[in-house]
């Protein structure tokens, strides 16, 4: 008797030690769990915006610092030239054209008027800038030749353009004419800025693969402008 009764104790005390771990197994799993289910997430859970008010994913949240991009004032001034002849010929030097505002509406043509109106402040800026003369430029060719859009969200614009001096007055008097060529041109642009990227070898494509070759511009190109 005192055997059996000695076996049912141990077996009594045995049972409740594992009732025990068992219970305090599912206290440890339970401090483990997490307090917060997916559908009860705060605002803090949710996406934030890059510096509080760039929304991420944006144009301007793909770079650091500021627009980089040709920066300078050339107004276009009068020069008077004596040929071998003793004739006085006068000519008038190229400007730098002003870079737009933001785009008017943030539509297709709207983005794409932007563009080609920015990359003509930007050519001349570019050419002029660093040159006090002479040799004194006295054109800049700009022209559009084709133009096309590529996606949303943002915008993205390719521009086949010629940019080059067209003419410049050198010091015996003389006039230079350039030769142009096209060159390729790519931007992104959606509410927060515009990122810019060459694509020099686009007049050397056929055009249904100006898309598959282009770079990108928020890869591989410069944020140039930033919008309120």
């Amino acid at each position: 008797m005192k055997r059996r009764s000695m076996l049912t104790a141990l077996g009594a005390v045995s049972g409740a030690l594992a009732g025990c771990l068992d219970a305090g197994s599912d206290n440890e799993r339970s401090d483990d769990e997490p307090t917060q289910s997916s559908d009860e997430r705060t605002d803090d859970d949710e996406p934030t915006q890059s510096d509080g008010k760039t929304p991420t994913g944006s144009v301007r949240s793909q770079f650091d610092g500021e627009p980089s991009r040709p920066e300078c004032t050339r107004d276009s001034k009068r020069i008077e030239v004596e040929d071998e002849g003793g004739e006085t010929r006068e000519y008038e030097t190229a400007a730098t054209v002003p870079y737009p505002d933001a785009p008017s509406a943030y539509t297709t043509d709207g983005i794409v008027d932007f563009v080609d109106e920015f990359e003509h402040g930007y050519v001349t800026h570019d050419l002029l800038c660093g040159r006090q003369g002479p040799p004194h430029v006295l054109d800049i060719h700009y022209d559009v030749r084709e133009s096309e859009t590529w996606g949303e969200d943002p915008t993205v614009v390719f521009l086949l353009r010629t940019d080059a001096i067209g003419s410049m007055l050198h010091e015996d008097g003389s006039v230079s004419v350039a030769d142009v060529a096209p060159s390729g041109v790519v931007y992104a642009v959606d509410e927060t800025g515009a990122a810019r990227v060459e694509f020099d070898e686009a007049a050397t494509l056929e055009s249904d693969e100006w898309r598959s070759r282009a770079p990108d511009p928020l890869a591989d190109g410069d944020l140039v402008a930033t919008f309120e």
